[in-house]
């Protein structure tokens, strides 16, 4: 999958059947869209695309506030690669691209980026200043300008519909054994294993950290986790959290992986919440914190046990 800036221009194929969207999660509404367009792509013989935004337009629109996500950037490359994509196009969001009328937004950056063949885009999209552009104005373009277009219907699991809004309420509440049915897969955290400040490491407890670079969803604490790291599957103990003990500010994932001690800097680590152990706290000493700590590992190996996954610890 090749990616593409806003700025970039793209010669891959001589015409494109495109999908657009923020796409936070890959959830299986998403994921429905996306291989609608694919499939469409390859019957056509055209080049699959799909245009994005970054920063997530209500982080501008709405300045004040951060919008929290369920991937990783990283992590949403990777699944967008995985469903066979053939071109990402980021367009960079801003204050003037808000207020863009909905035409002149469809122009510039569908119609005349793309030798347009088809659009595919999902029932509640919707472009251009205050949110005005929608399907019937795409119907008047594509008739203009000869292109399909494709309404995707959403798609309904336990009598609701799957949105990305739905999932980061269940990570909210922590309801993360339901979460699978709406995500197509466990919600995880992924990124690359970066070296710290070795505060673990000092307290007899040396983690492997990913900074998400990015407003989770997920509450800050400390969580019961499964691992994921070169295909194997391992189990530990997750702080997500700014370390208030230690006076920080960036939003850091570290974990604690059970009878594991290889060296896995620069390496890729998926963490699966199961459980939260508690939320984070400041500690007014370092004995105290290597004591919650040690609780906190026996409250997850209890918890491991009681579910019937503490046999998989004993390989290391």
């Amino acid at each position: 999958m090749q990616v593409f800036s806003y700025q970039d221009k793209t010669t891959s194929f001589p015409s494109s059947v495109v999908t657009i969207g923020n796409f936070d999660g890959i959830h299986l509404g998403h994921r429905a869209l996306i291989c609608s367009a694919v499939q469409e792509a390859k019957a056509r013989g055209c080049a699959s695309a799909l245009v994005t935004f970054d920063p997530h337009p209500q982080e501008i629109i709405h300045s004040q506030q951060s919008v929290s996500r369920i991937c990783t950037a990283v992590h949403q490359l990777r699944l967008l690669e995985e469903l066979g994509l053939d071109e990402l196009h980021v367009i960079p969001f801003t204050k003037e691209l808000s207020q863009m009328p909905p035409e002149e937004f469809a122009l510039q950056f569908l119609i005349k980026r793309f030798d347009l063949a088809k659009l595919v885009i999902g029932y509640d999209f919707r472009f251009g200043k205050y949110r005005a552009g929608d399907f019937i104005l795409l119907e008047t373009l594509s008739q203009k300008y000869n292109f399909s277009l494709e309404e995707v219907a959403p798609v309904q699991e336990k009598g609701q519909t799957v949105s990305s809004t739905l999932i980061r309420e269940l990570i909210q509440e922590y309801r993360f054994a339901e979460i699978p049915s709406y995500l197509g897969r466990d919600f995880s955290i992924y990124g690359e294993v970066i070296h710290g400040e070795q505060r673990g490491q000092k307290l007899g407890f040396p983690t492997a950290n990913i900074q998400p670079g990015i407003t989770l969803a997920l509450p800050n604490g400390v969580y019961v986790s499964k691992i994921i790291f070169a295909e194997k599957i391992h189990f530990g103990v997750t702080n997500v959290g700014k370390r208030p003990t230690f006076g920080e500010n960036a939003i850091t994932v570290e974990t604690w992986l059970f009878d594991f001690d290889e060296d896995i800097y620069g390496k890729d680590l998926e963490v699966i919440p199961l459980f939260q152990l508690r939320p984070e706290k400041k500690f007014s000493s370092m004995e105290d914190l290597q004591n919650q700590i040690k609780q906190d590992i026996e409250t997850a190996r209890h918890y491991l046990s009681e579910h019937e996954m503490l046999p998989v610890l004993t390989s290391s």
